[in-house]
């Protein structure tokens, strides 16, 4: 089967992931601008790595996971950039020249920049005052788990990755990445009872703070992340 040309290639994966990325960022940043400029920055990467990407892994490129530890890298990196502003005097910052075809990486960033929609998205009309607290109140409380936790919980939940593809993007053992996701759920619910005022319920037993914890999250999501095809 014939391989499509990298811009092609990268400008499909913005159409079926880009609202993927962002909102993967977007949980990490909390940042609803910086995280616009961060998948731009994703899938200019992408557009750079996916010929060599391809080549290596052969058929059995999965560009999904590929994409998202791409997205990861790029948070990482703009901390660090962030570190060293903050260390280093402003008149030694420098910026860098992007790299690559010049029409190919502006088509990619005009699609990547029109990935994000102004609203968070909701396909039906609801009441904001419903709907607002409730989604600030899953914000703040998956904000309060601590982001090892939160980056394997945001790919269960968020990516629908599972534990065996969650292993490969973060390269952990699949043993760890159960760890992490059981701990994340339970620092979730603790978290979610107190932002949303149910700490009662908090005491109740594992089960069915795991499932509290579970519902909350699926409605996050159904209301947070649009779907891509739309």
């Amino acid at each position: 089967m014939e391989t499509p040309p990298a811009a092609q290639a990268v400008e499909s994966l913005i159409r079926e992931y880009g609202k993927l990325v962002f909102h993967t960022i977007y949980a990490l940043t909390n940042d609803w601008d910086l995280s616009q400029d961060l998948t731009q920055e994703t899938f200019l990467s992408a557009l750079r790595a996916i010929d060599a990407a391809r080549q290596a892994s052969g058929p059995h490129f999965h560009a999904r996971a590929w994409l998202m530890r791409i997205a990861l890298n790029v948070v990482r990196m703009q901390r660090r950039r962030n570190a060293l502003i903050r260390q280093v005097p402003f008149s030694q910052v420098q910026h860098e020249d992007d790299e690559g075809g010049a029409a190919d990486s502006d088509g990619v960033q005009m699609h990547a920049s029109s990935v994000q929609p102004a609203g968070y998205g909701a396909k039906t009309p609801v009441d904001p005052a419903d709907v607002i607290p409730e989604r600030e109140a899953v914000q703040r409380a998956l904000a309060s788990v601590p982001e090892t936790l939160r980056i394997p919980l945001l790919l269960s939940i968020v990516g629908g990755f599972s534990i065996s593809e969650i292993a490969r993007i973060l390269q952990l053992r699949e043993g760890a990445v159960r760890q992490r996701l059981s701990r994340a759920r339970k620092a979730f619910g603790q978290s979610y009872a107190q932002e949303s005022g149910d700490v009662g319920r908090s005491e109740q037993t594992d089960h069915r703070k795991s499932s509290k914890e579970w519902r909350s999250s699926v409605t996050w999501t159904a209301e947070f992340l649009p779907n891509p095809a739309s």
